[in-house]
């Protein structure tokens, strides 16, 4: 067997084709694998975000919504009295519309207000084209339709199903072309709308071939859906507040009334000739979905699931269809590239095979975006991608498991008493630990899990230690993925090290981006374990940089990789500050001047912490990505205006800015805090020496 091995080995064509075949192979059975497919989804959702958005300025489509600004303007609850769609309705015939689609389910009468049910379907008979959302409901063993209500159908009102159909991430891509129920087949909102405005039907039901809807063609993904090509981001189709639509001469909606719609919208024919989407947006109506561009330019933004309705019905009137690659022409792709990169690992030197290998996937996705972009057309790139990695590595394998076999017995032995990063180093130098340190600027970061003890003691010692490790896990891997070094656990607190044992580019950054993430990826266990009925803590980060003693210190029989130094302490006294202003990340002055470019972060407070005698400047870090406008115009804008106003002693004005804030943001912790500074400076005037330090004086 050794000896035809070696034979096989020598002869560079059979070996090839063979480790081709092998690539292959794997690579197609692959294709099943759950996380095979989340991954060429994921490189789907790429596609879009390199494409970027499409022009639309030409576009019939209109969105109303049921936003922040509506909830809070209109004087009536969730759900509005249905009078205010019926003015709506009334408004936009006024207006021109063409057509408007509620995206809401009407399913039963309004009992208490008959009322407001007359008044609704007078609107909608004098409307005429006017579509509501129904719904094919799970109910365990058997499915139920729900419609708008008998009225509201008798009042000439259509129907569509707003049913969304996610994908195994969540995420909704594809658009039902219709809906088994019963004995019949049941078409969504947006194709009932298609079929209305282009006096068509559908022509046939088969589960192969293109869906036929008049003269349209539409490329099926399986039997009854079609893919949406999305016109870009949230927010891509104009959209208006629900608000501005019913705020007319006859409607009072209170201090903010101008009557926008008489005043603006009528003049500026802002609905004439358009179809009409309405539907929720408000994070709290829980209607926004995943779609490809949920992160485009840096942004995580979800999309309304009107506006999903409205590019699948943009996605009908333009017929720039997305259709996906034969899966015999995907086989036969994957087998040549398979080929190709099996003979580029066979003929050339590893550097300079894996340049061409490289170059070899790169001009594919090169095509594949190219298809993607010019013929409406999903390659897949994943599994073709496995191929060629597959092939490539069936040439140079042994000689990586030779190397990872000596490394991984090194690692084994050293990192039970060092860090990782430090094992690291040591295998890329050669090198073994030494006793020793240096002094250097860095970047420190302390985190404390909230009243511990308490939560301790109220649970058995298995419950805590299986939360603390899930939480510690999750921070672990965070800090690492940010290229910190973790220094240490003492119970519930972390310590970790930015800019050492490695020196990498800006670490007051790394460590300010760590701690946001930290937060959420918090946030997230917190909903795991509410939803598995666990209690769930709070924590607090502090964040210091400057000049600290970094080495393996300790004895020279046993040391530890860490840092020590004044700098290190007030990073440990920052994360403890939180609990006096009801804060989750507070950075030193030092921290902010050098991620100030990315970091959004308001003053705190000029403190002295114990054992210093020289006071410190300190900011709440709120994010590394850009946040809502209203919460930068009040938590930044207002808040700081407010501080500068404390400063001056000026404690009515400032007393006026914090309310302000604290109006829209109840449990901001800095605005209380100052609150009640303010309070007591208008009770008891500060000395005239008062230089706006706050005394820490406690650790």
């Amino acid at each position: 067997m050794g000896e035809f091995f070696e034979k096989l080995t020598q002869n560079r064509l059979a070996f090839g084709t063979i480790t081709a075949l092998a690539a292959f192979v794997i690579a197609v059975m692959s294709t099943e694998l759950t996380s095979v497919k989340t991954l060429e989804l994921k490189s789907y959702d790429l596609r879009f975000a390199l494409r970027g958005e499409v022009d639309i300025e030409d576009s019939d489509i209109v969105i109303v919504a049921f936003d922040e600004l509506s909830l809070t303007s209109i004087p009536a609850r969730w759900p509005f009295p249905r009078s205010l769609f019926a003015r709506a309705l009334t408004n936009l015939k006024r207006a021109g519309a063409r057509m408007v689609l509620f995206d809401l389910e009407l399913s039963d009468p309004d009992y208490k207000n008959p009322e407001e049910d007359q008044a609704l379907f007078r609107a909608t008979r004098e409307f005429g084209d006017v579509l509501y959302g129904a719904n094919i409901v799970n109910k365990g063993n058997y499915y139920d339709l729900v419609l708008p209500f008998e009225g509201l159908r008798r009042s000439g009102a259509g129907w569509g199903l707003i049913n969304a159909l996610e994908d195994q991430d969540g995420f909704i891509r594809r658009y039902f072309l219709f809906l088994p129920y019963k004995d019949k087949l049941l078409a969504p909102l947006s194709l009932v709308a298609y079929e209305k405005l282009m006096g068509v039907k559908p022509q046939g039901s088969s589960s192969s071939g293109p869906y036929h809807l008049g003269s349209l063609r539409i490329p099926r993904i399986n039997s009854n859906t079609m893919l949406i090509n999305y016109r870009g981001p949230a927010g891509t189709f104009q959209t208006h507040s629900f608000v501005e639509v019913i705020d007319d001469r006859g409607f009072d909606i209170g201090e903010d009334d101008d009557n926008i719609f008489d005043e603006y919208h009528l003049p500026e024919q802002t609905f004439r000739d358009k179809i009409v989407f309405i539907g929720a947006s408000a994070e709290i109506l829980q209607d926004n979905k995943l779609t490809p561009f949920f992160e485009y330019n840096g942004v995580k933004q979800k999309m309304p699931g009107v506006e999903t309705h409205a590019n699948a019905l943009s996605t009908l009137l333009r017929g720039d269809f997305i259709s996906r690659l034969d899966f015999r022409w995907q086989m036969l792709i994957m087998l040549v590239l398979a080929l190709l990169s099996a003979f580029i690992a066979l003929r050339a030197r590893p550097v300079l095979g894996l340049l061409f290998v490289s170059l070899l996937a790169g001009l594919f996705a090169a095509l594949s975006y190219w298809s993607f972009v010019e013929m409406q057309l999903w390659m897949d790139v994943i599994s073709p991608a496995m191929a060629i990695l597959l092939a490539y590595v069936g040439g140079v394998v042994q000689q990586v498991v030779i190397e990872r076999r000596e490394k991984g017995r090194v690692r084994k032995t050293f990192q039970q008493y060092v860090a990782p990063s430090v094992v690291d180093s040591m295998l890329e130098s050669g090198e073994e630990p030494e006793y020793g340190g240096q002094k250097k600027v860095l970047t420190v970061l302390f985190s404390d899990i909230r009243s511990f003890t308490t939560f301790s003691e109220r649970h058995t010692p298995e419950m805590v230690v299986y939360s603390l490790n899930e939480y510690l896990t999750a921070m672990t891997e965070i800090i690492i993925k940010h290229l910190g070094t973790l220094d240490k656990f003492v119970g519930d607190e972390i310590m970790a090290v930015y800019g050492a044992p490695v020196d990498i580019g800006n670490h007051a950054e790394r460590a300010c981006a760590t701690a946001c993430e930290m937060i959420a990826s918090l946030r997230d266990l917190q909903r795991r374990w509410s939803q598995d009925s666990r209690d769930y803590f709070q924590i607090g980060i502090g964040i210091n940089t400057g000049p600290m003693i970094v080495g393996n210190l300790g004895s020279q029989q046993l040391f530890d990789y860490t840092v020590i130094g004044d700098e290190v302490n007030l990073g440990a006294r920052l994360e403890g500050a939180n609990k006096q202003y009801w804060t989750s990340i507070i950075i030193s002055e030092a921290t902010y001047r050098m991620a100030q470019e990315k970091a959004i972060a308001r003053e705190l407070d000029l403190v002295r912490v114990k054992g210093k005698k020289k006071p410190v400047k300190i900011y709440e870090l709120r994010s590394m990505e850009p946040i809502p406008d209203i919460e930068y115009d009040l938590l930044i804008g207002v808040y700081t205006k407010a501080l500068e106003l404390y400063k001056q002693q000026r404690w009515y004005e400032a007393l006026k800015q914090f309310k302000r804030v604290l109006h829209y943001f109840p449990s901001d912790g800095p605005s209380r805090v100052y609150t009640r500074r303010c309070l007591d400076f208008i009770e008891m005037p500060p000395p005239a020496d008062w230089d706006g330090v706050y005394e820490f004086t406690s650790k």
